[in-house]
């Protein structure tokens, strides 16, 4: 009589926490994660704020090589979308970053496939010694993969390891650009051409072709070219047999370029690059800095640019006016 009474009560007890936790008003499940990366918080958030560069760290975009990506809003920060439909395991959802801090980014995951289900992303990354603590937490009723946690499991113990996935692909790519940062060279040139023709070389990708050593002329690369015609979202991409990658213009105004390099032959390799355009005299003083793959090659870029430069002024200055 007693045992039944004891299973009895226990069931009770069972059903009370069933009841009290599957209301309305029931907290939500939460995982979280951290871990010490050595780059400091600006760093690590750029890549997360920016959704383009998930599938450089997530593991969760390794489940199927060909899915399908599409992007939405603003370029990076808040109201930035990602939406993706891949295979049975990846299935088909949407990422919004949601808002933005100095230390600190939130992301909603709005799953479709393979279930419908909503959660919360929290990165944080804050300074610490050596560089920053990131910290990454799940915050909702179900995993990543829009099921509901068991009632003997939990939050943590569904998500832990794949947190800790996505933590250590942040932390691999944000010390690769910490190091590729610290290694960044400056060099300078005076061309003797007015800014403005300097100007119209670097801000226009199809340009590029004619003095870049990246994707040298001179080889025999197919090329094409996408965005705009100048200015940011101007992008040249180029393949042959030993070489293969992408330069697109970030931003530009009349004293100012940034520019990406992707290289993907031989070694890949990701780069940014700088160009200050400073009046000297009748010509152009122009200081270029870069990191990575870029770095070794930037002396001769600036040489290339400035018997490009000086070409295209001749040539303006031979051409009738009208």
């Amino acid at each position: 009589m007693k045992k039944v009474a004891i299973a009895g009560l226990a069931l009770a007890v069972l059903a009370a926490v069933v009841i009290a936790t599957s209301g309305r008003g029931a907290s939500p499940g939460r995982a979280e994660r951290e871990v010490l990366v050595a780059a400091p918080p600006e760093l690590v958030l750029e890549y997360i704020s920016d959704l383009r560069r998930w599938p450089e760290w997530s593991p969760r975009e390794r489940l199927d090589p060909e899915v399908r990506r599409a992007y939405g809003g603003s370029a990076r920060g808040v109201g930035s979308s990602y939406y993706w439909s891949g295979n049975e395991r990846m299935g088909q959802g949407r990422l919004t970053i949601t808002a933005a801090t100095a230390n600190s980014v939130e992301v909603e995951l709005e799953l479709k496939q393979p279930r419908a289900a909503e959660s919360d992303l929290e990165f944080r990354a804050v300074a610490a010694e050596g560089g920053s603590r990131v910290s990454l937490a799940v915050v909702g009723s179900y995993d990543l993969e829009g099921r509901s946690p068991g009632f003997f499991s939990s939050a943590e113990k569904e998500l832990g390891a794949e947190l800790e996935a996505a933590l250590a692909g942040i932390k691999e790519l944000s010390e690769q650009q910490a190091r590729e940062e610290a290694a960044r060279v400056e060099r300078s040139i005076s061309i003797a051409a007015p800014p403005a023709v300097v100007l119209a070389q670097l801000a226009d990708a199809h340009r590029w072709s004619a003095w870049s050593p990246w994707g040298d002329a001179a080889a025999k690369a197919s090329r094409f070219y996408g965005g705009r015609a100048s200015g940011a979202g101007s992008s040249c991409y180029w393949s042959d047999e030993g070489s293969k990658g992408r330069i697109t213009i970030i931003s530009n105004d009349a004293a100012h370029v940034e520019a990406e390099l992707e290289i993907l032959k031989p070694a890949p390799s990701l780069s940014d690059l700088s160009f200050v355009l400073v009046q000297d005299g009748d010509g152009t003083r122009v200081t270029a800095t870069a990191g990575g793959a870029a770095a070794s090659s930037l002396e001769q870029a600036l040489v290339r640019l400035g018997n490009a430069a000086k070409a295209a002024g001749a040539q303006a200055a031979r051409e009738p006016r009208r």
